[in-house]
This record gives structure tokens, sequence and C-alpha cells, in this order.
């Protein structure tokens, strides 16, 4: 039982990744002050668990013509998203994925796009929802917590390495939970 916790947590963990990569490059300068940091940090994680209840809602519409083949369906998914995120980890690798801000709305808009996947897999939340309705109330503490973690780090070659490493563990581990969810007849 602890065990299929703690394979929730991850799963959450690795969907709410997206947003770290943005965090990192969110404080270049570092002469922003900590509460508008924090803010910045709570802007991703509740996009994040927006981005997750509208994937809920547009997952209801349709997500019911499959039923017959809801398991190929939900690793699909979760194979587009893990290819997705491998992807984008040598873009991260190149630096191409991080950001300075220098307004309000390109923030929100690349807060949202980081939330893409988060809404992808947020349609198949009628047949995989780890925590049922917790779930995008614990994408927003995940998200949350990876902004913190990102912007609190320096931008150096490092971390940058760093932040592309972790982002292609976090495609390889949604990929294993898609695989786990075709092979078991329930979600652990």
């Amino acid at each position: 039982m602890q065990l299929k916790y703690a394979l929730y947590i991850l799963f959450i963990l690795a969907i709410s990744y997206n947003v770290f990569p943005l965090a990192l490059g969110l404080n270049r300068d570092r002469r922003t002050p900590h509460l508008v940091n924090v803010f910045h940090a709570l802007v991703f994680g509740l996009i994040q668990g927006i981005m997750y209840y509208i994937g809920i809602s547009l997952g209801k519409t349709f997500m019911h013509l499959f039923d017959d083949n809801f398991r190929l369906v939900v690793f699909g998914i979760l194979g587009a998203v893990s290819v997705r995120m491998f992807i984008e980890a040598f873009k991260i690798r190149k630096g191409a994925r991080l950001f300075s801000f220098d307004n309000y709305v390109k923030f929100v808009m690349m807060a949202i796009a980081a939330g893409i996947n988060t809404l992808i897999i947020g349609m198949t939340a009628s047949y995989l929802s780890p925590f049922e309705n917790l779930m995008p109330l614990l994408l927003v503490a995940g998200g949350f917590a990876w902004s913190i973690a990102g912007i609190s780090m320096n931008l150096t070659r490092k971390n940058i390495i760093l932040s592309s490493l972790l982002h292609l563990t976090s495609g390889t581990l949604i990929f294993i939970f898609g695989l786990l969810f075709l092979v078991i007849k329930n979600w652990l």
C-alpha cells in the first residue's frame, strides 16, 4: 500500500515537472524579490492544477468513446507525453527552453504552455486518476515545489544539464506508468 502511494507521488511529480525549466530561467539576474518569486511559483502551480482540471472536463466529453480500448488509449496518451518530454529535454540541454519574462502576458502564456502535458494527461482522468478529486490540488503543490526549486537555483550550465536530465527522467517515469497501466488491469 505504501509503495502504491509512493508511485502515485512520483507520477504527480513527473507530471508537474514541466514548470521547472521555466522557473530556472525566471530568476536569471537574481534581483527579483523573494515574495515575487513565491508569487510566480504559485502561479505556475495554479496553472498546473487548472490545466489538469480543464483536461478532466475535456476528457469527460469524449473519452467515453474509448471505453473498449481505454488501456491502449491511456498508454498512447502517456506515451505521446513522454516522447514530447524527451524532445523537450534535449531542447533544455541546448538552453532553448529557458526563458526570461519581461512582462506578465509572456509569463502567463509560458505557464500555460508548460501545462499542456498536464492538460493532456488530465483527459485520461476518468480512467487514470490516482488521488481522484485531490489530483488538481496535488498538481498545484507539485508545480509550486518544482517552481520554488527552479527559481532558487542559479542559471549555470550544470543546472541546465540537471534540468534536462530531470525532464528526461520525468518523461521516462510517465512512460513506465503508461506501461504499468497497459499491463495491469487497474491503476496499481
